[in-house]
């Protein structure tokens, strides 16, 4: 199967306003795709890992098996997918707050 690749048209770093990120948790950003065909797709992915992959603006990169960014031609085996740890209540910690300072952000409007 051929892998799609997708164009980075934008990051967004997050953005916890004056009470500053949680202790412990990583500096994590918003990456929008955009295919040929003009489909686009989010993806939330640690900063310092798309700075190591450097995955940029303009940039091109397919989704991996374990959901993150890498770059074309990359491969990653099935045993190195099945030893990736998800830590899944960290990122739904990280959700809940990105979306707590969005609605703060509306709020303020």
């Amino acid at each position: 199967m051929e892998e799609q690749i997708y164009k980075i048209i934008r990051i967004d770093e997050e953005d916890f306003g004056c009470e500053g990120r949680p202790e412990g948790q990583e500096p994590m950003v918003r990456v929008v795709l955009e295919a040929d065909t003009g489909e686009t797709m989010i993806v939330m992915m640690e900063d310092a890992l798309m700075y190591t992959r450097k995955l940029d603006v303009g940039g091109l990169a397919i989704v991996g098996a374990d959901g993150l960014l890498y770059a074309p031609g990359t491969v990653m085996s099935m045993e190195e997918v099945l030893e990736v740890s998800v830590d899944f209540e960290k990122q739904a910690a990280w959700m809940e707050n990105y979306w707590d300072a969005v609605d703060e952000l509306e709020d303020m409007e």
